[in-house]
């Protein structure tokens, strides 16, 4: 036990060692410095490391940040300005496909056929159900899109308009410009 060196030791020797050539670039930068200050010698950029190239060092969080909020007050200010009515209900639950005016129980029919088909058949024939299930979904959120309508709230203007959806344009060009930027 006295013999060997423990994990112990060896990180002690390791942190040292990390402990001596910080030291060692401490005193290296202090004579830059000095020279920089006094004249002898000019600032290189490998002492501005931490900056990027435009000079700043948060300028991709600041841009997160504005871009969300861009993002966010656009679609707020968008989504605010509309009112969303339906057609649902009004006379007898009848829905509005393509034109047509189909009940709702009519629109369930693929989507409970489509269900009792996943639990009847078996193996590679389930696909079957499946498929016919996804289209009763598809349909009836076809027919609830369909019968919405939206209105205006209030009379705005084109440079309104413009001003929403620039924001919004805007602020997803930030995100999308400090997301995905390769850090050199």
């Amino acid at each position: 036990m006295f013999g060997k060196t423990s994990f112990f030791d060896k990180e002690m020797k390791r942190a040292e060692k990390s402990a001596r050539a910080f030291a060692k670039r401490n005193r290296k930068e202090a004579k830059e410095v000095e020279a920089i200050m006094n004249g002898k010698k000019k600032p290189s950029m490998d002492y501005f490391e931490d900056t990027n190239r435009n000079g700043s060092a948060g300028n991709e969080t600041l841009q997160f940040f504005m871009g969300f909020l861009l993002l966010g007050g656009g679609l707020y200010w968008l989504l605010n300005s509309f009112t969303v009515t339906s057609g649902i209900g009004g006379f007898g639950g009848m829905y509005s496909l393509f034109g047509m005016h189909i009940s709702g129980g009519v629109m369930l029919i693929p989507l409970l056929v489509g269900i009792g088909l996943i639990f009847f058949l078996d193996g590679k024939k389930r696909f079957i159900g499946y498929s016919v299930a996804a289209l009763g979904l598809l349909v009836i959120v076809i027919s609830l899109l369909s019968s919405l309508n939206f209105h205006a709230k209030y009379g705005n203007t084109l440079y309104v308009y413009v001003l929403m959806f620039g924001m919004i344009f805007a602020g997803a060009a930030l995100l999308i410009k400090s997301t995905f930027k390769k850090k050199s």
